[in-house]
């Protein structure tokens, strides 16, 4: 079993906070960095009244001397707010419970980095310290520093979270200590509830707040309540009481233990946060987890104490994990982020190392050279891998605060609040010295290595780094008079689960703009989770109609409640079939404008589809040589569900222009959201080649999104003396005796040129390194196995986009000689229940035409409508056996018609006439259509929504005639619907870039049907020859007919054969009747496929060949059939004549 798993990041750090503590107490931590002053303060529990604090601080060059007044508020830190003033302000802390001043005296620095006071107190209970907030306020310049006081061990702490969205909204958070080593459990409850809607006397100062009682209820368990909507709560029954103390008495009833719970009338105006503490209150995770069982925190209405208000569930709330793998150039490894809750900072982890056996020597002169560890705003270009400028696509450093650079203090000088969010490097370098670390070049390079913490790098909320890409940079001196830094590795933090070795399961939902802008925008969010953030992320927006090139700014857009009609292209009134703004939870504020109270800070008060208010207006880059710079944004919102009852899917994207003619109106254009599913791909249908097949088992790829690395899973059994296996560059062909040639299936798939010979051996390289279908090269060979199980890993392995590996073939090499042994085509995984898919050729068989072949296509159609990315499989070459002539450069194009008998004429004037023109369905140009100059510059694979539909050629490249076979792939190619390719025809152009039409044939469905069929066998039968007579006699090519050669077997001692004959192609159905009637008739009168203005005079109408029955024909040839009744066949007929006599008998009877 070939399967590496890193020790789980979140047991390593506590491990490691463990180590410097004493673990038999209770013990908590305040962790600064702010303001000069950087370190933790402990406190632990060292009897049932004094508290031991320890101070482990340190003061930058900036600010040597300090005097700090300390104590504690009411409140935690919400880690989620980015700005070190607006977190710490006293407002949002909230009321003094402990000072330090008088006790302790006040914090003076230098003298008290490493000191140590005692203190008669509690840290948990009704006056403990446990989850408030530690605050430092600096003597003179009254400046802040403020920290969340946690627990050191994470798994004795845990929160929940109840999140209302209508009529009310915010959420109540429940963070409870579970009991261990003999020290009590303690339960702090944090309110932050407002109304969403206008309430009586709202503007009446005196009475800011409505008070509600609240309960815990609880699912009935033999119902299944939990799957109810939380708009109505009426299916709630039980208050929650497991215990059974009766009426009032119950853990649910929090109003009978803590009093009424305050929702503000008008957030804006007025604090909504409270806190309250019940020791009675503990819960286990289980509790929050339990199947068939739900629990619901309840608000009763305060003008009808007996009416339900709101209701939501409770959900138990996990730790966030994200991760980065980086490998390049021989260096691999992760980076670990993981946060407990928005009141805690986050923890890093860093594994770098080589992956080779010359790890030292490498892992030293990575050291030597790395300069910057940071985080860019931007995920890098999924498409630009390999390039140089993939790094280059992810953005700007992120500093959301627009820290000016001048003001930015070295790395490791300064505290977190001074540096930009992403700039790791300068938070973290030479910081948290206790903590477990592997540095090779201690205090003399710029690496990372090991365990850190930081407090101002959210995983959530507005902020969020997650999605957004990890950059290394390193120096470059090769002019050592001036030496720079340049990008080394980069790559997309993902979202993983809580023990880090999985990654999480993700929905992604995409919108495609086609008119008058074209653009992708792509929304993730866990799956089924509609409460967690969703990342939204503008690939690209471009002009496209031709009206103008020009950049355009401050573009509102919002969700709207329908999806558009064909009003998406008119000149007057467009996208008004999109209705309203998308408002699920019915945010209205009377008289008011609903913008007046949607906030960025409070993004529940907005209605769920006014996104620029919340996140930032949009650009429109005027050509595409400016998409990237200036169009191409990423935000973080938390209230934009894209799974349960208000999902944004199905929903429309509208964009606005508040300077565009005004017949036309404010909305410039509007497409739908459908969703953007993950990609699987399967070997699993091994072919030999030559040999006796005993492989079996299967290869399985997956990808969630462009975004997201490749995982690999190997089960195989049955190998023999086996070595390398890889991805090549075709799929099989199945009609072969020897499908896994290179003649046919050519070498390893290799886009990026890796040149094999500079490759590291097995396993001893990075995946960079080796060629993209080299899988035995990256994670290792099948020597000595007969049975091989891995699970792996690539960041250089995709299922989307060009150099996807979709529709090409797997094959399995002997060790001896390196010979192809089996292979199997790499296919589409897919639940019959979640998608369909649908195969359509284009086929070149005219007799007189001038190409000779097919182009074959196949997608995959969602249940939702929507659709992946198109293969593509080009195999054409010049007519006749023996032309083995070759041309390149044929430009190729969909036509809006189908062709006919112009499809053969001689004159390329009149050639194809009949397609008519390029297809161009969404008006790509429309103002400026005869441009072409533009439209050269404008479309191409870096912007393939700017080409016209049909022009296939500019988006993949010219094909060539004669020469390999090629699978391409086609992120703007719709087989069917509304907008579909079949019925269409695809065009061929002239060698060279020829403008001429070449040639020409129909694009219809394959359809794939196979029969058994069982044959006499002639002397000197030959499978390959009777398929040729077969298809000579039918009139169709040999693609459209073929054989499973696996499947061909001899019957009867050999005077049989059974062969699985496949009908594939348009009309594939009628040559499975054909075919019946042909062997049964031995004669068929015309040919099965009919081919406009030709007749083949010279087609043969006859074989020879018969069925084979059940019974052995050798045997019937030996039987005697004289009468006689002493021979074998008349006493076998004995019995049934005198069954029969007895029969005739009773019935006269």
């Amino acid at each position: 079993m070939k399967i590496s798993w890193r020790f789980p990041s979140l047991l390593v750090i506590a491990a490691c906070l463990l180590s410097h503590n004493d673990v038999g107490a209770q013990q908590l931590i305040a962790y600064l960095s702010q303001h000069g002053l950087h370190g933790e303060i402990t406190f632990r529990q060292v009897n049932t009244t004094t508290v031991e604090i320890r101070a482990k601080l340190e003061t930058t060059l900036q600010y040597p001397d300090q005097v700090w007044s300390w104590s504690v508020r009411k409140f935690p830190i919400d880690y989620n707010d980015i700005d070190p003033e607006s977190r710490c302000s006293l407002e949002k802390l909230g009321a003094q419970v402990v000072s330090f001043d008088e006790d302790l005296d006040y914090l003076v620095l230098p003298g008290n980095e490493t000191a140590t006071w005692y203190r008669d107190m509690t840290l948990i209970g009704e006056k403990g310290i446990w989850g408030k907030s530690l605050v430092l306020t600096e003597a003179n310049s009254h400046a802040r520093i403020c920290s969340t006081i946690t627990t050191i061990q994470m798994s004795v702490e845990h929160m929940a979270e109840a999140r209302f969205n209508t009529p009310i909204a915010g959420s109540v958070h429940f963070r409870w200590l579970a009991p261990s080593d003999g020290v009590g459990g303690d339960t702090l409850i944090f309110s932050d509830l407002y109304h969403i809607q206008v309430q009586p006397s709202n503007d009446n100062p005196s009475k800011p707040m409505t008070h509600h009682s609240w309960k815990i209820y609880v699912t009935d368990i033999f119902k299944n309540d939990h799957h109810r909507t939380e708009d109505n709560c009426n299916f709630l029954q039980l208050v929650f009481d497991p215990q059974g103390y009766g009426e009032n008495k119950g853990i649910g009833d929090l109003d009978a233990r803590l009093g009424k719970i305050s929702v503000a009338k008008n957030a804006l105006q007025s604090p909504q946060r409270a806190i309250y503490r019940d020791d009675k209150f503990l819960l286990l995770p289980s509790d929050l987890s339990i199947p068939h069982r739900t629990l619901y925190l309840v608000l009763f209405d305060d003008q009808h104490p007996d009416n339900f208000l709101a209701c939501t569930q409770i959900r138990h709330v996990e730790p966030l994990t994200y991760k980065t793998f980086l490998k390049s150039g021989g260096i691999k490894g992760e980076i670990t982020f993981t946060q407990r809750s928005r009141f805690d900072p986050t923890f890093l982890n860093f594994t770098l190392e080589s992956a080779g056996k010359q790890g030292r020597l490498v892992n030293r002169k990575f050291a030597e050279d790395v300069s910057a560890f940071r985080i860019h705003s931007l995920p890098p270009v999924p498409h630009r891998k390999g390039l140089t400028s993939y790094c280059e696509s992810s953005g700007n450093l992120y500093n959301p605060r627009d820290l000016e650079r001048h003001v930015i203090p070295p790395p490791g000088f300064g505290t977190q609040d001074q540096y930009p969010i992403g700039d790791l490097s300068g938070k973290l370098q030479s910081r948290n010295k206790d903590y477990y670390h592997n540095y090779l070049l201690p205090g003399a390079s710029s690496e990372l290595s090991g365990l850190y913490w930081d407090t101002f790098l959210p995983l959530q909320g507005l902020h969020s780094i997650a999605h957004r890409g990890m950059v290394i940079f390193t120096y470059n001196r090769t002019n050592a008079a001036n030496i720079t830094e340049a990008p080394w590795s980069c790559a997309t933090i993902t979202h993983y689960q809580r023990n880090g070795l999985y990654q999480k399961p993700m929905f992604t939902a995409q919108v495609l703009f086609r008119y008058p802008i074209v653009g992708r925008v792509l929304f993730r969010q866990p799956a089924e989770e509609p409460w967690q953030d969703t990342t939204v992320i503008f690939e690209y927006l471009i002009h496209a109609d031709g009206s103008t090139q020009n950049n355009t700014f401050d573009h509102r857009w919002a969700i709207h409640s329908n999806a558009p009609g064909k009003d998406f292209y008119d000149w007057q009134n467009r996208c008004l079939s999109t209705g309203g703004i998308f408002n699920p939870h019915k945010v209205q504020w009377g008289n008011r404008s609903v913008d007046d109270y949607c906030k960025p800070r409070l993004p529940a008060m907005c209605r769920v589809g006014a996104l620029d208010t919340r996140v930032g207006t949009l650009k429109i880059a005027g050509r595409k040589q400016n998409a990237e710079s200036l169009s191409r944004l990423m935000f973080t919102d938390t209230n934009l569900p894209l799974s349960g009852r208000h999902s944004i899917l199905g929903k429309s994207l509208v964009v606005y222009d508040d300077f565009g003619p005004k017949a036309r109106g404010e909305r410039l254009a509007c497409s739908v959201i459908i969703g953007h599913f993950r990609r699987k791909v399967v070997a699993k249908d091994w072919y030999a080649n030559g040999d006796e097949l005993t492989v079996n088992g299967r290869l399985e790829i997956t990808q969630q999104s462009e975004y997201d690395i490749s995982n690999i899973e190997v089960q195989l059994k049955g190998l023999n003396e086996n070595s390398g296996y890889h991805i090549h560059m075709t799929p099989v062909e199945a009609n072969l005796e020897f499908p896994c040639e290179a003649t046919t299936l050519y070498g390893h798939w290799n886009p990026f040129n890796v040149n094999v010979k500079s490759s590291p051996p097995p396993q001893q390289g990075t995946t960079d390194q080796y060629e993209m279908g080299d899988l035995s090269g990256k994670f290792g060979t099948l020597d000595g196995f007969t049975q091989y199980e891995g699970v792996y890993n690539d960041t250089n392995l995709p299922l989307f986009g060009y150099n996807s590996v979709i529709g090409r073939s797997v094959v399995i090499h002997k060790k001896r000689r390196n010979a192809r042994w089996a292979c199997s085509t790499l296919e589409r995984g897919y639940s019959p229940s979640e998608a369909r898919e649908i195969r359509a050729i284009a086929s070149f068989h005219h007799p007189t035409g001038y190409a000779y072949g097919y182009v074959k296509m196949t997608q995959l159609i969602h249940i939702d409508g929507s659709q992946s990315e198109t293969v593509i499989e080009v195999k054409l070459r010049h007519p006749g056996k023996n032309d083995r002539n070759m041309t390149y450069n044929h430009n190729w194009q969909i036509y809006v018609n189908p062709v006919g008998v112009d499809a053969a004429v001689k004159p390329t004037v009149t050639r194809c006439v009949a397609g008519g023109y390029v297809w161009n369905p969404y008006y790509t140009q429309l103002a400026d259509p005869l441009n072409r100059d533009l439209y050269e510059q404008e479309c191409g694979p870096d912007n393939p929504l700017r080409c016209y539909v049909g022009d296939v050629g500019a988006r993949l490249g010219t094909i060539n005639l004669g020469v390999e076979r090629v699978v391409l792939t086609d992120s703007n190619f719709p087989l069917e619907g509304p907008v579909g390719a079949i019925g269409r025809s695809v065009v061929i152009f002239g060698p060279d870039h020829s403008s001429e039409r070449f040639a020409c044939a129909n694009i219809e469905p394959d359809h794939n049907v196979f029969k058994y069929v069982n044959l006499q066998k002639p002397p000197r039968f030959v499978v390959a020859q009777f398929l040729e007579e077969l298809r000579s006699v039918m009139g169709i090519p040999e693609w459209m007919l073929d054989v499973d050669a696996r499947k061909t077997k001899e019957l009867h001692g050999g005077a049989c054969i059974q062969m699985i004959i496949h009908f594939k192609g348009p009309i594939a159905h009628r040559l499975e009747l054909d075919m019946s009637r042909l062997i049964a008739a031995g004669r068929l009168e015309a040919p099965s496929l009919f081919i406009p203005g030709y007749v083949n005079t010279k087609r043969k109408a006859t074989i020879s060949y018969r069925t084979c029955g059940v019974r052995d024909p050798n045997e019937k040839r030996t039987k005697s059939f004289s009468g006689s009744f002493y021979n074998n066949s008349s006493s076998e007929s004995l019995p049934k004549l005198f069954l029969i006599a007895i029969f005739i008998l009773l019935n006269l009877y």
